[in-house]
């Protein structure tokens, strides 16, 4: 399964990273200037908490309170919920819906060492969805080819013509169909 893969070969390693003295607009900046939508408190160099762009809109934007005036200390989400670069992806996955986040720090030791996001995840689930479908085709052909063979009907499945669900596809002119555009198509070849 995709999501078997260690968090190391998913996270991303460039992190946007800012002290906890910083003002949030200078951190705004940050994130702009990367293109992320957070960002990684630090205290001492250590990793203490972090700030999304969801937190600087309901600490700050919804309150009408000036984002020079607020130090990231004051608006982090601490303490901060971490992974291992050798965690599973599938249990990142199960942390993240369990507290409610879309990111999670990486840590190496006592080293931050990038960041997955839920859409990180996301992604390589699509990927593997798409991988899964095309060796689904292909079996679906390897099994087309021995039913011809053999004369037999292939069984169940969406017609490649009409989209519909059918008991009974059967092969003709190079494609899965149902009944109705089998029909539909020898009495056009007529």
């Amino acid at each position: 399964m995709e999501t078997d893969i260690p968090v190391r070969d998913v996270m991303v390693r460039e992190v946007v990273k800012g002290d906890m003295e910083l003002n949030v607009m200078d951190a705004a900046k940050l994130m702009r200037k990367y293109d992320v939508d957070s960002i990684v408190v630090l205290n001492n160099g250590e990793p203490e908490g972090i700030v999304t762009e969801g937190d600087i809109i309901s600490e700050l934007v919804s309150k009408d309170i000036k984002p020079s005036t607020v130090k990231l200390k004051d608006i982090m989400t601490t303490p901060l919920v971490t992974a291992s670069p050798m965690d599973r992806l599938s249990d990142i996955a199960k942390k993240m819906a369990a507290e409610r986040i879309r990111k999670i720090p990486v840590i190496d030791g006592d080293e931050l060492v990038g960041i997955v996001a839920d859409v990180d995840i996301i992604s390589v689930s699509s990927e593997m969805n798409t991988i899964l479908a095309e060796l689904i085709e292909m079996n679906v052909e390897r099994e087309t080819l021995r039913t011809e063979s053999e004369g037999e009907r292939m069984g169940q499945g969406i017609c490649e013509k009409c989209g519909s669900f059918s008991h009974y596809l059967e092969m003709e002119g190079g494609l899965m169909l149902c009944e109705s555009c089998r029909e539909e198509m020898e009495m056009g070849s007529d």
